[in-house]
């Protein structure tokens, strides 16, 4: 059994560990599954700012796994919130650069042209799910003291 589970002294505590549980395990999910995608899609293959999704998964899940059964110690703490942070910015810039490359040279920011662009032919959400982990990680290791 997960640790956290043991320390839990209230049906409260324990219902907080089991939502943290289920987030983890929602982000452990999405650093294997989002990278299989891009991987199909032969994300890997048209330029070097396209493997840096790759790049983060990896410690992602490495230290996703790690902070299922061990959320005390310091150095593992900061690593995975590290690592969530890289994640939230490597969606966010990977959302604006498809944008942009949906724009297909000409750049601009009226809302009926960002539209059209959002719709093009890179999937600006896509690069969000990398944002959406990254959150989902944070939430499940915050503490409120």
């Amino acid at each position: 059994m997960i640790p956290a589970f043991r320390s839990a002294q209230t049906q409260t505590q324990w219902a907080l560990e089991f939502i943290r549980l289920v987030m983890l395990l929602l982000c452990l999910v999405g650093w294997v599954m989002y990278p299989v995608e891009l991987l199909l899609l032969d994300h890997w293959t048209e330029s070097w700012q396209s493997r840096i999704p790759f790049f983060v998964a990896i410690p992602g899940f490495i230290f996703t796994l790690w902070v299922l059964f061990d959320r005390k110690t310091p150095w593992v703490r900061w690593a995975f919130i590290l690592t969530m942070w890289a994640s939230v910015f490597t969606g966010l810039i990977g959302a604006y650069f498809h944008l942009l490359w949906n724009f297909e040279g000409e750049v601009a920011w009226e809302f009926e042209a960002a539209m059209e662009a959002m719709a093009g032919s890179r999937p600006v959400l896509a690069a969000l799910a990398f944002t959406h982990i990254g959150v989902t990680g944070l939430l499940a290791i915050y503490r409120a003291r």
